[in-house]
């Protein structure tokens, strides 16, 4: 049996949710040090599940897949004989943002309790997009100084699901989380100056986060298509509207404002303009190596429910 998939001794798993695949490797112990994962992560073979065409970007194609992926496979590739699961299997998953939305609420939430907290994220999302307040699953976090909240929520319908095709696999969930917060967390130290906006690329997306004076200002979300992440023109374009839709009511410059892209490969040229200065975090290859090869007119496209992995550990 495949160590990762069907351990009797009860592994954990590392999942990554995207909008067309998910793919799945083995956790790495806590006493492992990051760079030892890192590498191990980089040269191991995770396993990948594609959506059908009809299925991507659909929640019964993230059921359909996780179900596929979360199943165990023996050696030589076949279902093994039908058996009961086990039940001592872990799992922690991050998903695409495209499953969904963030937002940055300015305030005084100094003396709030969690509760109350949560209840103002949900009153917002409820009122932005009309949804029911128990539609949706909400957290939220307020950065140190309790004067911004970086709120995130996901439908109920996809949270459940999850669980209950984990449940069903013998694998329990012990995180589910969006991958926007934890690129940030793991990108603010890189930050250049004190005024920057980060912009992350992702699957389907191009997400922005202001910071003004070390905190929280803005987020920005819009839709990337086939080739826009690679346009510089494109890029530099959208990276002006999402400054302009983030600083809405801050006193924050474009010129006097750092740009940091992260999973972007183009030329600074056309961004130079518009920003103090423009540094290049990472690419989406540079973070996983891997590719698809699973889809013919895939095979050279970098797995990003791959590069989700590494967010999971």
């Amino acid at each position: 049996m495949s160590r990762w998939s069907n351990d009797s001794r009860g592994g954990s798993v590392n999942v990554g949710i995207g909008t067309r695949e998910i793919a799945v490797s083995p956790r790495a112990s806590r006493s492992l040090r990051w760079g030892r994962f890192h590498k191990t992560a980089l040269t191991s073979s995770p396993r990948s599940v594609l959506m059908s065409d009809a299925q991507r970007y659909t929640e019964s194609g993230v059921f359909d897949a996780l179900r596929a992926a979360l199943a165990p496979i023996s050696d030589d590739g076949a279902p093994p004989a039908k058996q009961a699961p086990s039940r001592n299997r872990r799992a922690h998953i991050v998903l695409d943002d495209f499953w969904g939305n963030h937002a940055i609420l300015r305030g005084d939430f100094r003396t709030l309790r969690t509760r109350e907290i949560d209840e103002i994220a949900r009153a917002h999302f409820v009122d932005t997009y009309g949804v029911d307040a128990e539609a949706i699953v909400v957290r939220a976090c307020v950065q140190r100084g309790g004067r911004a909240l970086f709120a995130s929520a996901l439908p109920r319908t996809l949270v459940d699901g999850i669980r209950e095709t984990g449940t069903a696999a013998g694998v329990d969930i012990e995180a589910l989380k969006l991958c926007l917060p934890e690129m940030l967390n793991r990108t603010l130290n890189c930050v250049p100056q004190a005024n920057a906006m980060l912009v992350f690329a992702a699957d389907a997306l191009m997400q922005a986060v202001l910071i003004e004076a070390g905190h929280w200002v803005g987020y920005d979300v819009q839709r990337l298509f086939d080739g826009d992440a690679d346009d510089s023109e494109r890029i530099a374009a959208l990276a002006v509207q999402a400054f302009e839709r983030c600083a809405e009511g801050s006193k924050t410059k474009r010129q006097d404002c750092a740009l940091g892209l992260y999973g972007f490969d183009v030329d600074h040229a056309s961004l130079q303009a518009g920003f103090a200065s423009v540094t290049m975090l990472a690419s989406c290859a540079a973070d996983t190596g891997n590719e698809t090869g699973n889809e013919a007119g895939d095979r050279t496209r970098p797995s990003f429910a791959c590069r989700l992995l590494e967010y999971a550990q």
